[in-house]
């Protein structure tokens, strides 16, 4: 009896064992998002979708040091569809912050997509996308190891995975690793031909065109965006960005939005917080796709805000 309960023991415990090692291990250089959710409180954050999710918080707490010591941003962006600006991304924020903040940074980057809903849905949270994904599913945004992330949130393959680390993926193009600091760091490894990075732009700017012509803007996701505002100004400094972009995707944003730099302007006027459009502002960054940095636009995008905000009052 005893040996067979040894054996049982033995054969379900290392199966455990080793998922466990391949989800937690390889979870943690492979996704996204589960560094962000197994790191500590923070005092000071980068807000948006994944416009946002590279911004370099290391170069920006450099600059703003002399004026925000005790400030040290943290990336919290994820993407459109996983951070847009409602309860659920509020609920996250509420719990990532540590609660006896009261000199934090935080730059909170608006953009169309992250204030709209669908066309022919309800404007109600119990009806938005972002309700079954990782922001809004896990509950604990500081637990190391964190299980709950792992399991309900991670889509993995155990042998894919560790088949990548004994031999690595040929031909990549892009190497991508979450910084301590919550930062999505991205390595391009090989570019695209210039005729070939002009096809694949021009068919991701006609999906574009097809998703934000699909949505409308939502007036409680924008209620959401104030409360959002509200919350984090008792911490500290809020300042409102919106990122620069490729001509071609700003024209779409406003062909499908015209009014949306007013609304925004007006909301920062209430709220008696900055903001700034980059994309008034002349620049020579360049774009992997037409509305995301490339890694030395970013970082010398990061510069340009961390200046802007050691000269705001």
């Amino acid at each position: 009896m005893k040996k067979s309960l040894y054996r049982l023991l033995l054969f379900s415990i290392l199966p455990l064992l080793f998922i466990g090692y391949a989800v937690y291990v390889t979870g943690k250089t492979t996704d996204d998002f589960y560094k962000r959710f197994s790191s500590p409180r923070q005092n000071s954050f980068i807000l948006g979708s994944s416009r946002a999710a590279s911004m370099n918080p290391e170069i920006i707490d450099n600059i703003i040091r002399q004026k925000y010591p005790e400030a040290k941003l943290y990336n919290y962006a994820f993407t459109w569809a996983h951070s847009p600006y409602g309860p659920k991304y509020l609920e996250s924020i509420k719990k990532k912050i540590k609660p006896d903040t009261k000199h934090g940074v935080f730059i909170v980057t608006v953009e169309p997509t992250a204030l709209m809903i669908s066309k022919t849905g309800p404007d109600d949270p119990y009806y938005y996308t972002e309700n079954d994904k990782s922001v809004a599913r896990t509950s604990n945004v500081t637990a190391n190891p964190n299980f709950e992330y792992l399991i309900e949130s991670f889509d993995f393959s155990i042998t894919k995975e560790l088949n990548k680390k004994i031999m690595p993926e040929k031909n990549q193009m892009v190497e991508v690793s979450v910084l301590d600091n919550g930062q999505l760091q991205g390595k391009v490894l090989k570019r695209f031909s210039p005729e070939k990075r002009k096809s694949v732009n021009r068919e991701k700017m006609m999906e574009f065109k097809n998703r934000i012509d699909n949505l409308r803007m939502s007036n409680v996701r924008m209620q959401y965006l104030i409360r959002t505002i509200d919350f984090l100004k008792k911490h500290g400094k809020v300042v409102l960005v919106r990122m620069p972009i490729s001509r071609t995707a700003y024209t779409i944003e406003n062909a499908a939005v015209p009014d949306f730099d007013n609304t925004i302007k007006g909301i920062s006027t209430a709220e008696q917080v900055e903001y700034i459009n980059y994309n008034h502002i002349p620049n020579h960054y360049k774009w992997t796709d037409e509305v995301h940095l490339e890694p030395e636009s970013m970082d010398q995008f990061s510069g340009q805000i961390g200046k802007y905000i050691l000269l705001l009052k």
